[in-house]
C-alpha cells in the first residue's frame, strides 16, 4: 500500500526528527567529530571569562586565537550569568537552532509555491539528517545562528522580488548584518545584495 504523504505523517516524522536530535544530544552525538572538541577548548574558556570580566575578555579576545566572532559568546555568557549551566545553555542553543528549519521551510514555500506544502515540509525536515547540523546543534557554535539569520536573509530577499516593497530592503539588510555579526563569513553577501537593491531601485 502507497503512503500518502500527509501533514500528519510530515509532523510525526518531523517529531522523530526532533526527538533524534534530544536523543544525541544526551549521548553527546559528535557526528563531524570536531565540533566537541571546539567546545571543550575553544568556546569554554571565552565564555567564562565573558560571564566573569566583560571588558578584560573583549579586549583580549585575540589572545584566545578565536577565529569567530565573540558576538555569540558574549550573548551565551549572558545565560551564564543568570545561573544557567554549560548543558542548560547548550539544550537552549539547541532548540535555537531549530527554527532554521522553519524559515528554511517558508522560503521553500515562498520559492515554489506551486509545489505541495508537505513536500516542501520533507525537504526542509532533511536538515536534520546533516550530521554538521546536528553537532553544532548538541556543541554551540556561532556558524549555526549566523547560518540561521542568513537564511531569514534569504526569505526577506525573496519576499522583495515577490512584492518589491522598499521594507524588505530594510528587512533584508539587518538580518544580513546580524548574521554577520554573529559569523562574519557571511558578510561576504553584502556586496550582492548591495549591487542588486541598487540596480532594481535604480
Amino acid at each position: 500500500m502507497k503512503l500518502e504523504l500527509t501533514k500528519l505523517n510530515t509532523n510525526i516524522f518531523a517529531l522523530f526528527l526532533y526527538l533524534s536530535l534530544l536523543i544525541g544530544f544526551l549521548y553527546g552525538e559528535n557526528l563531524n567529530y570536531g565540533s566537541y572538541y571546539d567546545w571543550i577548548k575553544v568556546y569554554i574558556q571565552p565564555i567564562k571569562d565573558f560571564s566573569l570580566n566583560f571588558n578584560e575578555t573583549l579586549l583580549t579576545y585575540d589572545k584566545y586565537g578565536q577565529r569567530h566572532s565573540p558576538v555569540y559568546l558574549i550573548f551565551l555568557s549572558i545565560f551564564l550569568d543568570l545561573g544557567l549551566t554549560f548543558d542548560q545553555i547548550r539544550i537552549f542553543h539547541l532548540h535555537l537552532s531549530i527554527p532554521l528549519i522553519f524559515i528554511f521551510y517558508k522560503c521553500l514555500k515562498l520559492k515554489f509555491p506551486e509545489i505541495d506544502k508537505n513536500y516542501l515540509k520533507l525537504l526542509s525536515l532533511i536538515i536534520f539528517l546533516s550530521p554538521t547540523f546536528r553537532s553544532l546543534a548538541i556543541w554551540p557554535d556561532s556558524r549555526l545562528p549566523g547560518l540561521m539569520f542568513f537564511i531569514l536573509t534569504i526569505y526577506y530577499f525573496i519576499k522583495f522580488q515577490k512584492e518589491n516593497s522598499i521594507k524588505y530592503i530594510w528587512f533584508t539588510s539587518i538580518s544580513l548584518i546580524i548574521s554577520s555579526y554573529i559569523s562574519p563569513n557571511f558578510s561576504f553577501f553584502f556586496i550582492y545584495f548591495l549591487f542588486f537593491f541598487l540596480k532594481k531601485m535604480n
